[in-house]
């Protein structure tokens, strides 16, 4: 485009406005933003469509004028869309806030032509756009002058239920309650925007899901949930018709108090619960607190098949939050090995034996140990070296639980080996 033709556009456009022929006027100044925008002159372009906004702006004037407040609300949009996209937010929330007011004088156009659900499309469109630009004082007025009204439209159930939806959306907004967005987020999407459509003002379908957008946004940003963490503490092995304990202990690091905690567990035959019952309660847990809820329970010998085997067990907490959201959480796994009394009292003789032999070694040692001292203390660690490489062996093979008990056994081991020379005291002392 020369600079001829430009010239040549934007005389056009002066005389289209001075014909009130906007459209033209409109169409022609889009094609020289357009055009700077396909050449890259970015400065010229965004000049260009500035220009084109205030025409879409003065296009409302005039339409506001004549009494056509749904064109005006419509060029409004247009204005705030091109505002809205070079950045310019103050302008566009400017446009978005006229567009509203425009949209509530629509509504009235469609009450004098008898069309309550019209008028109803335009009332609620007008208050969720001002929630959009943070008038929800203006959005709240609209809601309340349809409500006192005494025409048709007052007693049209569609078209109250549409004027219902901005009220439903202020009020999860402010109860930051979003189960209760989700809902009028499908009410909104099911009825106002194909009747938005259906109206002819689909270019509003847009402005409405933003603002259900920021409401979520807010809605996360500002709400505060309970998180709730556990802790299983029990023995590893029980011994069969002995009583044990299981106890849940429940962390909340969130920012919201967990309420009606229950926690029940999944029954399984083989444990029997013999004191208190298979769900236990806690009425609160507070940010930063913690509660411990316990079973007391048996394994009997005729509800196994082997006294000496493993069992997992899990279990379901539940809570609410201060909005009454439910969350679940699994417990598992809850893991232990039975063990006999049989099993156990071989266990005993097992470790009398060992300290027999304990005795023993440690007589045949003290013996030599006076002319072979060094060569005692050599052969003991040549056995640690050998832990060591069962430690790593476990490692290796992928059983890291042995090997963490193993190497906690040999750091345990080598503590008490360093500790001797503090132990005994030299001749020389």
């Amino acid at each position: 485009m020369s600079g001829e033709d430009e010239q040549k556009l934007r005389e056009e456009i002066r005389a289209a406005v001075n014909e009130k022929e906007y459209t033209n006027a409109v169409a022609k100044a889009e094609q020289i933003a357009q055009y700077f925008e396909s050449t890259g002159e970015k400065d010229k372009a965004r000049e260009a469509w500035i220009d084109t906004a205030k025409l879409f702006l003065e296009w409302s004037n005039d339409q506001r004028d004549g009494k056509t407040h749904k064109n005006s609300a419509k060029s409004l949009v247009h204005a705030a869309d091109i505002f809205s996209s070079l950045g310019i937010d103050n302008e566009a929330a400017q446009a978005i806030d006229l567009a509203a007011q425009d949209l509530v004088m629509a509504g009235e156009e469609y009450i004098v032509w008898k069309q309550p659900v019209g008028a109803g499309v335009c009332y609620a469109t007008a208050s969720i756009m001002f929630i959009l630009v943070s008038q929800e004082d203006k959005a709240n007025q609209v809601v309340e002058q349809v409500r006192t009204r005494v025409d048709a439209l007052r007693h049209d159930s569609t078209a109250n239920a549409l004027i219902d939806l901005p009220v439903q959306l202020m009020y999860a907004k402010n109860q930051l309650d979003i189960r209760l967005l989700n809902n009028v987020k499908t009410m909104i999407y099911s009825s106002l925007i194909p009747a938005l459509t259906n109206s002819g003002l689909s270019e509003f379908t847009s402005y409405v899901e933003r603002t259900i957008v920021g409401v979520e946004t807010f809605i996360s940003a500002t709400q505060k949930f309970p998180i709730l963490n556990y802790e299983v503490k029990m023995k590893g092995e029980v011994t069969i018709d002995d009583a044990f304990d299981i106890e849940v202990l429940i962390r909340n690091s969130g920012e919201d108090a967990a309420l009606n905690v229950e926690l029940e567990m999944v029954p399984k035959k083989e444990v029997t619960i013999v004191r208190e019952f298979s769900k236990l309660k806690a009425n609160e847990i507070f940010p930063n607190s913690a509660v411990s809820l316990t079973w007391r329970c048996i394994v009997k010998s005729e509800n196994v098949l082997e006294e000496s085997q493993d069992i997992n067990l899990s279990a379901r907490l539940t809570f609410t939050d201060s909005r009454d959201l439910q969350q679940n959480i699994t417990i598992s796994p809850i893991a232990f090995r039975t063990i006999s009394t049989k099993a156990q009292d071989q266990l005993q003789v097992d470790i009398r034996a060992i300290k027999e032999n304990v005795e023993v070694a440690k007589e045949k040692l003290l013996k030599i140990s006076e002319d072979n001292g060094k060569e005692i203390v050599e052969k003991l660690f040549e056995i640690i070296d050998q832990l060591v490489e069962q430690a790593d062996g476990f490692l290796q093979a992928g059983a890291i639980q042995n090997a963490k008990n193993w190497g906690k056994l040999l750091q345990l081991q080598l503590q008490l080996l360093s500790d001797i020379p503090e132990q005994i005291k030299t001749e020389k002392e």
